[in-house]
């Protein structure tokens, strides 16, 4: 079995992917859009053939979530010996 990608709905589509290209190195697709929709996303390629995709829609809700809900609660991304250092500006 393999898992083909994970896809994440996110505030600012933007940002998560200067996120995930900046920290992960994360090779970002084309812009998806679909303007009917109000709907756009990025597709990520992981050097170790992992993709995920990020998502965004206009219309999207964001109620007030516990902890202890259902559903999705996090992604694990494992980076090996790999260290970054997070400066402060």
């Amino acid at each position: 079995m393999k898992i083909e990608h994970i896809a994440i709905y996110v505030k600012n589509l933007e940002q998560e992917k200067e996120f995930f290209e900046k920290y992960f190195n994360a090779r970002s697709g084309a812009l998806y859009e679909n303007k009917t929709k109000g709907f756009s996303s990025y597709f990520f390629s992981f050097e170790d053939g992992a993709r995920l995709e990020l998502m965004h829609n206009e219309q999207m809700d964001d109620p007030h979530k516990s902890y202890t809900r259902t559903g999705f609660i996090h992604m694990a991304i494992s980076v090996g010996a790999i260290q970054y250092q997070l400066k402060s500006l």
